[in-house]
């Protein structure tokens, strides 16, 4: 559609080229498909539920090794820390 904004971006994670897609998801807030190199975002997250979800990810994407337990510690303390100094989106 023209005048849309895109709903995909391409990152460099360990090398790797990864699609960050903003879809609306069911059952999820965010997946990591490591068969195609893409993470999924559900759209209608926004404010510190999207940058835990996109940094919980983005954690799954470069250590797929890391217990979920880790994952989800080390996403909050990031997602805390970064809404404490003030980043937040900027469309």
């Amino acid at each position: 559609m023209a005048g849309r904004p895109s709903r995909q971006r391409i990152v460099e994670i360990a090398g790797s080229r990864w699609r960050i897609q903003r879809a609306r998801l069911r059952n999820a807030y965010g997946l990591c498909d490591y068969a195609s190199r893409t993470i999924k975002l559900d759209s209608r997250l926004a404010g510190s539920e999207l940058l835990d979800t996109l940094i919980h990810e983005l954690i799954h994407a470069r250590w797929p090794d890391l217990s979920e337990d880790a994952v989800i510690e080390f996403a909050n303390l990031l997602t805390h820390v970064l809404t404490l100094e003030g980043y937040q989106r900027a469309d």
